[in-house]
């Protein structure tokens, strides 16, 4: 687990390592590897024994990346197997109330007659959160500018005291603010409405048709793993993925589980790669 205790992806993993230790029938222990955005325990996988025995629950920040503008120390298209997708988590894009713009056509409409003036927020430089902002910026053809923070926490507080207009991040942080009026949802990023927020437009349904943007994990183990072995883990964990207590776990994130085979979960992530690396050349997006 290339992320610290107590969050949303440590417990997505926690409820999907319980499933799939039924499954094995042997026990599946969780290590927290957290550092450096998740590249410190993705690199712990990708020099492991490649056995089957360690795998790493990974973000698509961590694999779905062009290796050319990204430092890390393991490359994903080759030090790593994909086994299977485990959650696509949309986001919601949120203000401060007294934000005037209401809606995503409201929004665009805003920088388009002010451009330069308003200010978004990410959790960090490169993370999905600020890779669905960029793509509104790139699809919507408006000038707005990035605050980056180091984390959710210091960029959701930063919106909460006004200082920094909107921001496009996780529900489960958001939440709390959202219901206490100290924030407004202005859309959610996914393709379908978010059952924590159903009256909630998306993105796409309020002002940007064609707008879809997801954080999502998987579930991947070192390079050269046998196929039998990768065949086996991906078929228990689709269908721990399938416990009534697993869609619960993620519905209370406003995820969905993932589910496809191997091959195309690779396919996927090609896309993926391709999609991200685009948006960050064609709008000469700093990674640093």
């Amino acid at each position: 687990m290339p992320y610290p205790p107590g969050g949303a992806t440590d417990l997505i993993g926690r409820q999907l390592a319980e499933g799939l230790a039924r499954r094995l029938g042997q026990s599946v222990i969780v290590d927290n590897r957290a550092g450096a955005a998740g590249a410190v325990g993705v690199a712990a996988t990708a020099s492991s024994a490649p056995d089957g025995y360690t795998v790493v629950l990974a973000g698509s920040n961590n694999v779905a990346v062009d290796p050319q503008q990204e430092r890390l120390p393991y490359r994903p298209a080759t030090d790593l197997v994909p086994v299977a997708p485990a959650a696509a988590l949309p986001y919601v894009v949120f203000a401060h109330p007294s934000f005037a713009p209401n809606t995503i056509a409201e929004l665009i409409a805003a920088a388009k007659r002010a451009p330069g003036t308003i200010n978004f927020a990410s959790s960090g430089i490169g993370g999905p959160p600020h890779m669905a902002s960029e793509l509104l910026r790139a699809m919507a053809g408006i000038d707005v500018v990035h605050v980056p923070y180091r984390g959710a926490v210091p960029a959701v507080t930063d919106v909460v005291g006004g200082r920094v207009q909107f921001m496009t991040g996780d529900v489960n942080t958001a939440l709390p603010f959202l219901q206490s009026g100290q924030l407004k949802a202005i859309a959610t990023t996914g393709r379908q409405r978010m059952a924590l927020l159903p009256n909630v437009p998306t993105v796409a349904e309020s002002g940007l048709p064609g707008y879809e943007a997801e954080g999502w994990f998987g579930i991947f183990a070192p390079a050269r793993t046998p196929e039998d072995v990768v065949a086996r883990l991906a078929r228990d964990i689709d269908s721990a993925m399938q416990d009534p207590a697993y869609v619960e776990r993620m519905a209370g994130f406003g995820g969905r589980p993932m589910r496809m085979p191997p091959a195309e979960f690779q396919r996927f992530i090609a896309s993926e790669t391709r999609i991200r690396s685009d948006l960050i050349r064609t709008n000469g997006i700093a990674l640093e």
